[in-house]
């Protein structure tokens, strides 16, 4: 059933409420339904306060159709300034002008020239020809390795089985966490023009395709806030935003969040083969969900195991690589009990988006040396939701200029370990009180 179309957000009350945040299944196509209904698009496409028909860029798209075509009836505007580094689609964007937009963005976020994020961002722009050239294959070499360690382990894993199972026990937890290296540098393809890469994230049993739409235009544009998917979607089991009523049961979450994060990317692939054998959400079935069982086939015509069992073995090691993905993507920096949530009291009624991303990040340190580890592993995560068509091998080379910026604006740049952040994780699923971002000590445009 559709929320009341007169809901408001709890922490942008001036704001109405996501139309069908408590539809279930909470797809991503959903999501994208009820935006055509509150962002004023006028079925086409919105940024900042004008409306553009971007029919004829669907074919000709650098990035893919994908982007253009899904987010059609939409506002569009966070996804434009944050995934266009080079100043090119500003100047195209004219030729396709139809007319202002009838109302007012449902949206907190500002990009000011004069404010944090883009003033940050043409600073990146000016840094970008002194980042060293071809250092994009350090990332192509990881997960190219990766995928074919998977290759070669995962038929020897269930041959293992037949004939020893301690050794078969142990290279299964070798194959799981292989696998879930494989998905998290995936997601630093999907993010960027389409490419063949980006499909290797299927093999986890995930749609990049939906994550494009629930993680790069969702969360990574509305992190933590009442449109953040990634969010709604773990709920009721795993109740992030803080609340008053927040039921003990949900609390209690610290203790078998475990099986939760275990569970998600078999329980999504599950969602989506129903949604789309039905034709529900306007879900299809395509090519590339072939993908998402191409380890259990790999394995059943290499390994030697009878196709039940080689079934049971993918299962159990879906299972370990689906919690090693989820226990490192949740403790990336975004769910912090020091961080922002919706239900928090925010610096403003509208404010940078900049700053916004700051406000729900503490960002872990401990492997921004090592690039296998940042790939594999949801590193460089500010600097990554700012700029995240750029490859993680050229983050490192921009920090200085975002701890450089932070400072100017006089704008804390908080870190922390990965111990203290699944502490701090831990801490938000029990958190009921608010943070008061008001109080913090900042300045800026607004």
């Amino acid at each position: 059933m559709a929320s009341d179309s007169n809901r408001r957000q709890n922490s942008f009350p001036h704001l109405r409420y996501p139309i069908y945040r408590e539809e279930v299944p909470r797809t991503a196509y959903m999501w994208l339904k009820g935006k055509h209904i509150l962002d004023g698009a006028e079925g086409l496409w919105r940024i900042h306060d004008s409306i553009y028909d971007l029919t004829d860029l669907i074919s000709s798209h650098p990035g893919g159709p994908q982007w253009i075509s899904v987010t059609k009836g939409t506002d569009i505007t966070e996804a434009f300034e944050t995934h266009h580094l080079h100043g090119v689609a500003e100047t195209l964007l004219p030729k396709y002008f139809i007319k202002k937009a009838e109302s007012p963005r449902n949206s907190p976020f500002t990009f000011k020239e004069d404010g944090f994020y883009k003033t940050l961002k043409h600073k990146v722009q000016n840094k970008l020809p002194e980042i060293p050239k071809n250092v994009r294959r350090k990332s192509d070499l990881i997960i190219d390795s990766l995928f074919v360690a998977l290759l070669i382990t995962s038929p020897i894993c269930s041959w293992l089985w037949t004939k020893n199972l301690i050794l078969g026990g142990i290279l299964t937890i070798c194959v799981s966490f292989i696998l879930s290296g494989v998905s998290v540098a995936a997601h630093n393809y999907f993010h960027r023009r389409d490419n063949w890469r980006m499909y290797l994230f299927n093999i986890i049993g995930m749609s990049y395709e939906d994550w494009r739409i629930s993680h790069a235009l969702s969360h990574h544009l509305h992190t933590n806030t009442i449109n953040d998917l990634e969010i709604s979607m773990l709920e009721p089991f795993l109740q992030y935003l803080p609340s008053k009523e927040k039921p003990i049961w949900a609390q209690m979450a610290i203790f078998y969040y475990p099986f939760i994060f275990a569970a998600v990317p078999l329980g999504l692939l599950v969602m989506e083969l129903f949604t789309a054998i039905r034709n529900k959400h306007s879900k299809k079935l395509k090519w590339a969900n072939l993908i998402q069982f191409f380890l259990p086939a790999w394995m059943w015509m290499l390994g030697g195991l009878s196709l039940p069992s080689t079934i049971l073995l993918w299962i159990v090691i879906l299972l370990i690589a689906s919690y090693i993905f989820m226990a490192f993507g949740l403790t990336a920096g975004h769910h912090s009990h020091q961080n922002f949530f919706d239900g928090d009291i925010p610096r403003d009624r509208y404010y940078d988006w900049g700053l916004h991303q700051l406000d729900t990040m503490v960002e872990r340190v401990e492997y921004d040396d090592n690039h296998f580890k940042s790939l594999t592993r949801f590193g460089y995560h500010t600097l990554h939701h700012y700029f995240p068509t750029l490859d993680h091998a050229e983050l490192k080379y921009l920090y200085p200029t975002l701890l450089e910026h932070c400072e100017k604006f006089e704008v804390e740049f908080r870190t922390c370990t990965y111990f203290k952040s699944f502490i701090s994780h831990s801490k938000q699923l029990v958190r009921k009180r608010h943070n008061n971002f008001k109080e913090r000590k900042t300045m800026y445009v607004k």
